[in-house]
C-alpha cells in the first residue's frame, strides 16, 4: 500500500465508534465515521517489541455494542489451526496483539483514542505505518502510555503526533487487558505522496512528544 503525507486539512473533528456488534473475522472488519463520512477497515494483527508487524493472518477481530465500560473491539489469538484460544480483549498475555486501522486513501491525523475494559494495570502502545506486509516496520512507535484510571479511558495525542492511513492501537505489557471503544480524528490529506514525506512529517511530531509521553518506568 502507498504512503500519503498531509498537505491541508480537508475535513475534521470525525468519529470512529467501535461499540458496535461486529461478528469475529480472519479478514477484515469495516466500520464507519459517526457522522458517516469516513469508512476504516480494522484487522487484528501480532506485533513484536519495537512495533513491526509479524502476523496478519491469525489475529481475529470482533466487536461489541456496551454496557458503555466494556464496549468495544477486541483481538483474539487464533493461531492454532483457527482455534481462538484467548479472551475477547487486545492483551498482551503471549504476543502483543494491535488493532490495525487501515483509512486508503486517507491520511488522518488521530487526536484521542478512548478504551474500554481499562483499569490501573493497563498500558497502550500505538504505531504509524506504511503498508501491511510482513515484517511491516512501523515508522514511529510508542509504547507505555497512559495518563489515568477512568473506564472507559480516553488518552488525548498533541498535533502532528499520530498521522498516517494505517495506524495501529494495542497491547505492550502482559499485563494488559483492553478493548478499542472509538477514535477521533482530522483528515487532513487524500492525496498520495512518497512515503519520505510521511516519515517526516509523522517523525517530527512524534519525536516533539516522545519524552512527554512516555511513561517513566
Amino acid at each position: 500500500m502507498a504512503a500519503f503525507v498531509a498537505v491541508g486539512s480537508v475535513a475534521s473533528a470525525t468519529t470512529i465508534d467501535f461499540d458496535v456488534d461486529r461478528g469475529y473475522t480472519n479478514g477484515t472488519n469495516e466500520y464507519t465515521s459517526t457522522d458517516g463520512t469516513v469508512s476504516v477497515g480494522v484487522d487484528g494483527v501480532h506485533v513484536s517489541s519495537d512495533g513491526t508487524i509479524r502476523n496478519t493472518r491469525n489475529f481475529w477481530t470482533s466487536s461489541w455494542d456496551g454496557p458503555g465500560e466494556n464496549g468495544g473491539l477486541g483481538v483474539y489469538d487464533c493461531r492454532w489451526s483457527n482455534l481462538c484460544i484467548d479472551n475477547s480483549q487486545i492483551d498482551g498475555r503471549g504476543p502483543d496483539e494491535f488493532a490495525l486501522l487501515d483509512f486508503g486513501d486517507l491520511v488522518v491525523e488521530i487526536t484521542s483514542v478512548t478504551f474500554s475494559y481499562w483499569d490501573a494495570n493497563d498500558t497502550f502502545a500505538y504505531g504509524v505505518y506504511t503498508d501491511t506486509d510482513i515484517p511491516a516496520t512501523a515508522l514511529i512507535y510508542e509504547q507505555d502510555l497512559d495518563d489515568g484510571n477512568a473506564n472507559p479511558y480516553t488518552y488525548s495525542f498533541g498535533a502532528g503526533e499520530v498521522v498516517g492511513s494505517i495506524i495501529g492501537f494495542g497491547a505492550d505489557s502482559w499485563r494488559d487487558n483492553f478493548r478499542l471503544q472509538s477514535v477521533s480524528f482530522d483528515v487532513v490529506s487524500a492525496v498520495p505522496l512518497p512515503a519520505g514525506g510521511l516519515l517526516i512529517l509523522t517523525g517530527l511530531g512524534g519525536l516533539a512528544m516522545m519524552r512527554r509521553r512516555r511513561k517513566t518506568s
